[in-house]
């Protein structure tokens, strides 16, 4: 039986200085959206795009306070939260309920985005929820303004090749303690156990819970330098057309990488904290 969420909206990298997050993604070869002031003025952000999700680059202001800017400026760089997809938000919280998860009511938020010489306000929903993901902000999003998320073709062309999110790693000591809450949200016989942890599809992006010797087998023992302590959001594995026009590109750019059987690794630390991958699909 199927849980109440089934898809990726987005995952959240955060740091205390967005500038440098910015820089760092920007030698990985990605394509970033400008830079927006979230509602009330404590974070701001800088997305990565995909055709179905993408990853957000965010970090706290100094202009303005709320608990999560004061989160992002006592932690370092690194992976923060995972945004599942809620294609009705009201629906959403309801059946998250229904599964025995304690949920809020959802929560509008917005944020100005200039466009054509014009402000529009780019509006979503959050529905925030205790699922048991030790060391990660998760959440459901569920985006009013679509059109606007999107609004620049230009957005999803990466000079590194990149098109999709193909999977999301949490680092854990003991997974399986992940189970009950991955069963809840996903639903009971959408969880798959391997032999370092546990990992469950949606909707084409595969979410993985691993442990440490997982980690180091699947990335590289070098790949973990850099990674906030465990449990938490270790690494992203990003589809690109070649990975060796990858390579090149993070060659000029001067930036390490490992050959491993699935693609090209960069280490956490030389990735803002979480590990990322670009492999071939």
């Amino acid at each position: 039986m199927a849980g109440p969420l089934s898809a990726v909206d987005h995952v959240m990298i955060g740091a205390p200085a967005l500038d440098a997050l910015h820089k760092i993604w920007r030698g990985l070869g990605f394509t970033l959206t400008p830079r927006a002031v979230h509602g009330g003025g404590a974070t701001a952000n800088h997305c990565v795009m995909f055709r179905e999700s993408y990853i957000e680059l965010i970090a706290p202001t100094g202009a303005a306070a709320s608990p999560l800017a004061d989160v992002l400026a006592a932690r370092g760089p690194g992976g923060l939260g995972i945004a599942f997809a809620a294609p009705d938000a009201e629906a959403t919280a309801a059946a998250l309920r229904d599964a025995g998860v304690a949920t809020q009511d959802p929560v509008a938020l917005s944020r100005p985005l200039e466009l054509d010489g014009r402000t529009e306000t780019v509006s979503f929903k959050n529905v925030l929820f205790e699922g048991g993901l030790s060391g990660v902000l998760a959440f459901a999003c569920h985006h009013e303004t679509p059109h606007l998320t999107r609004a620049r073709a230009e957005w999803q062309l990466h000079a590194n090749g990149a098109t999709a999110l193909s999977e999301i790693v949490i680092g854990a000591e003991h997974p399986a303690e992940f189970r009950p809450a991955l069963e809840r949200l996903f639903g009971i016989d959408h969880v798959a156990e391997g032999p370092h942890g546990l990992s469950v599809v949606l909707d084409g992006i595969a979410l993985a819970v691993t442990n440490p010797v997982g980690l180091a087998q699947r990335f590289g023992a070098k790949a973990v330098a850099g990674l906030a302590p465990l449990p938490g959001l270790a690494a992203l594995s990003i589809v690109v057309n070649e990975a060796d026009a990858s390579g090149a590109m993070l060659d000029m750019a001067r930036i390490p990488y490992a050959d491993s059987h699935h693609g090209l690794v960069v280490a956490a630390k030389d990735a803002g904290g979480v590990i990322v991958e670009l492999a071939e699909d």
